[in-house]
């Protein structure tokens, strides 16, 4: 990820795209989404039930694992955006539908209000995209 920050400033991108990788970098969301995809992994295919069954499981990692996947970030600090300092929504107790996301997978976490209009969302595997309400909307058609 440093890199990509690097290359874009190298490339000459502008402001915008620069103030993106770095939110992208600092975010929160994708070792919680792949958390996610762990946790459904181990559990036959079947999604947390609810966020004290998710947080259990992500404490329960060896410290080194979380260290590793979440650079540093301790178990609860993940639920939180790095961008609009709110809890993120996370899908629990169902499988993720609706049209595909990221990476061609259903969105399973996303950012509540996100920055300027835009969210990140992410699916399972980690991938994370930043949308605009319009595209958010029909990504995540049950969104609250």
């Amino acid at each position: 990820m440093v890199a990509l920050v690097a290359s874009l400033g190298v490339l000459g991108c502008g402001d915008g795209a620069r103030r993106q990788a770095q939110e992208f970098s600092q975010s929160n969301l994708r070792p919680l989404a792949i958390l996610y995809g762990q946790f459904v992994g181990q559990h036959r295919g079947q999604p947390p039930k609810s966020e004290a069954e998710f947080r259990a499981f992500i404490k329960s990692l060896k410290p080194e694992q979380l260290a590793a996947l979440a650079g540093g970030r301790d178990a609860d600090s993940l639920f939180v955006s790095t961008r609009d300092q709110k809890p993120y929504v996370v899908i629990y107790g169902r499988a993720a539908t609706g049209p595909p996301g990221p990476a061609g997978a259903p969105v399973v976490v996303y950012e509540q209000e996100g920055r300027g209009g835009k969210r990140f969302v992410a699916n399972s595997l980690g991938a994370v995209e930043e949308l605009d309400e319009a595209t958010f909307k029909q990504r995540v058609p049950d969104a609250k």
